[in-house]
């Protein structure tokens, strides 16, 4: 597709055209991050109506960004854009060469990423599958992933960013519900997320478990490790809010059969 054609068809979805804010924070971020890969392949995305237009970020990070937007039907997304060059590389590929579910991987990192993208779609097809509330993917192509918006007008909010507002009970179902999920994704999903804290939780109705890249199976050399920083994190936080939480060693005992 020619240049000029992608361009508009990426000004339009970016609201451009209309409002021509080019200062705007959403035209700066995704200047920095949509290059001509990406820009192609949100433009397919647009033509099959998996994306009608975005108009705000979500989030920002070394590794991808998260915008809102809606589909052709009016339905309410969120695009998670990997980049497609990155300085996490290293840790990109130390966690796929370990994944069992990954054959070959190529050298060149435009397309390690892609298998990355892959990965997190699946991961969070297998989370639904063992009953963990995650945002429902839609699709994924290239460096791409549309999933289901979690929120109102607004994104939902991390725990971190409403700590304060918690009582203590609160942090006592949080707590049940964030051990929940460890002990289902392990016990029946053989699965461990990777990154589980405080801040890849979202509140919303219920609690929303996002940011599944580096999750992987039970099989994978790294997925004891995995575990253990999981419930490291969730013991330690969430001891620190006042709960009475497990000790460590004997909940990893208990989920390892050590």
């Amino acid at each position: 597709m020619r240049e000029d054609v992608i361009e508009r068809e990426i000004e339009g979805m970016l609201g451009l055209r209309e409002r021509r804010e080019k200062d705007s924070d959403l035209y700066k971020i995704a200047n920095e991050v949509f290059d001509r890969t990406t820009k192609e392949t949100l433009a397919y995305l647009h033509r099959r109506g998996k994306i009608e237009a975005l108009y705000g970020v979500i989030s920002t990070g070394k590794e991808a960004n998260v915008f809102a937007g809606v589909d052709a039907e009016g339905n309410r997304i969120a695009v998670k854009i990997y980049r497609t060059y990155t300085t996490e590389f290293r840790r990109i590929w130390e966690y796929l060469a370990a994944d069992p579910r990954v054959g070959y991987l190529p050298k060149d990192m435009r397309k390690l990423v892609f298998v990355w993208t892959r990965r997190e779609f699946k991961n969070l097809q297998r989370a639904i599958k063992y009953a963990v509330r995650v945002p429902e993917p839609v699709i994924f192509r290239n460096n791409v992933l549309v999933m289901e918006f979690i929120g109102d007008e607004l994104p939902a909010p991390r725990i971190k960013d409403v700590e304060r507002s918690l009582e203590p009970s609160d942090f006592e179902e949080l707590y049940d519900f964030t051990m929940g999920v460890i002990e289902r994704l392990w016990k029946r999903g053989d699965m461990v997320h990777g990154d589980l804290s405080e801040y890849n939780i979202l509140l919303h109705d219920r609690p929303v478990v996002i940011d599944w890249s580096q999750a992987t199976v039970k099989r994978n050399r790294m997925s004891v490790e995995l575990l253990r920083r999981d419930l490291r994190n969730v013991i330690n936080y969430f001891g620190r809010k006042g709960v009475d939480v497990d000790d460590f060693d004997d909940k990893f005992r208990e989920l390892v059969g050590v």
